[in-house]
């Protein structure tokens, strides 16, 4: 007799269902605590029915909340299967007729699944790759605060000094925020002199403050349309979210830092796999307009891409094609799906933009796509698919990037 087990994910508790193979139920739903004592629990379960051998166990990929069960029971002997959330979603739809949800419904729901055989497995990085993983999402967490505080500052000085733009364009650059931290508001400025502005950035390297910017600045503020409400507390709250900004500045370097530590590793690496992984990250950074940064992305979001079959899937995965609209017999291109993998597809994205300018073969299919008419952004979005099937094709073979060979055999 062989079982199928549904295992409904949660940060605190899971639920799981055990159904045989003739869908009698076997366990309708056992809640047990995310933790040893809820792990030993359904351990003790699964032990009283059968064999670890006729067990086989689904459970959705997550989040990372799927991760240490997922570990401990493969590391006793089960047969575990991760599960793309929306593919238990459709099957859900489509078994029930209804969008019903709640936690025993989807444990029943994956334990079907899995027994209908209908499913592609998700994937589990190794060490290396979830490093890679937590840092790079640890990184976009940071630049995603970043903006917060930068959006408000931008909201306030609309308020406080809207004319400042006709001077500095980029607030948020050392320059910028330099003069913010001393001149919050336009109100700061009725006290100051040409001399006392270009003081503030002696020392800032490469500045091209200078005096015409300096006077032209004085005069905006001298007769901005900011009244003065509130100057004290405005004037805190910008410099107190400069601060906030400049903190996370240091901790993006130091977490850049952490980053080339993993993608610069010498010979003394633990494993002939891990060697291996810096050979191809190597041989993906010889991709004109492939930075790092894409590198990263796309490793963190996708683990190891020799678990792709062919360009399809891995175009699938990244949810890297555009929605298709039909009103009779015309089709029309869309935006991009919003399915797959978030970040990855957005790194693709300005790596393409980067590599039409760096690329020769890639600028040219740009400008190809252009002249026959398709939209700028979505020439661009073929130019990044093209750019998926090269890396895709370098990661497989680990060889460097040759435009003869490597560009016409991932784009034929």
């Amino acid at each position: 007799m062989h079982y199928y087990v549904g295992i409904d994910i949660a940060k605190g508790f899971h639920v799981a269902c055990v159904v045989n193979q003739d869908d009698k139920v076997i366990k309708k739903s056992l809640k047990f605590s995310n933790d040893e004592n809820g792990f030993n629990e359904l351990l003790l379960l699964l032990n009283s029915i059968d064999e670890v051998s006729t067990f086989t166990i689904g459970m959705e990929a997550t989040g990372i909340f799927f991760e240490n069960l997922y570990l401990y029971l493969s590391e006793k002997g089960f047969n575990v299967l991760l599960l793309n959330p929306y593919q238990t979603n459709r099957f859900r739809e489509m078994d029930s007729m209804k969008k019903v949800k709640n936690d025993n419904i989807d444990a029943l729901m994956i334990a079907a699944l899995i027994k209908s055989g209908r499913y592609s497995k998700a994937y589990v990085s190794e060490d290396t790759y979830q490093s890679i993983k937590s840092l790079y999402r640890h990184k976009n967490n940071l630049l995603e605060e970043m903006k917060k505080h930068k959006r408000q500052i931008s909201t306030l000085l609309a308020v406080v000094f809207p004319e400042m733009e006709q001077v500095i364009r980029d607030p948020f650059n050392v320059t910028g925020l330099a003069l913010l931290e001393k001149y919050p508001t336009a109100k700061h400025y009725h006290h100051a002199s040409v001399e006392r502005i270009l003081k503030t950035f002696r020392g800032i390297k490469g500045n091209n403050f200078n005096e015409e910017k300096a006077t032209k600045l004085l005069e905006l503020a001298k007769h901005s349309v900011y009244q003065g409400n509130g100057v004290d507390e405005r004037a805190y709250v910008i410099k107190s979210h400069i601060r906030v900004i400049k903190l996370l500045q240091e901790e993006l370097k130091e977490l850049e830092n952490e980053m080339l530590k993993l993608f610069n590793q010498t010979p003394q690496l633990e494993s002939n796999e891990e060697q291996e992984i810096m050979n191809i990250i190597d041989n993906l950074r010889t991709i004109p307009g492939v930075s790092d940064k894409t590198i990263f992305a796309l490793i963190s979001e996708c683990g190891d891409l020799a678990r792709f079959k062919n360009n399809s899937h891995f175009i699938g995965y990244l949810g890297l094609y555009p929605t298709l609209e039909q009103s009779g017999n015309k089709l029309t291109y869309g935006a991009i799906a919003k399915r797959g993998a978030k970040l990855a597809k957005k790194a693709l994205y300005q790596a393409a933009i980067a590599a039409i300018r760096h690329n020769e073969q890639l600028n040219k299919l740009f400008l190809d796509k252009v002249s026959q008419g398709r939209a700028k952004k979505e020439a661009v979005v073929i130019v990044a698919r093209k750019l998926a099937h090269i890396i895709l094709a370098i990661y497989k073979n680990n060889v460097a990037y040759n435009p003869q060979r490597v560009f016409q055999a991932s784009l034929s």
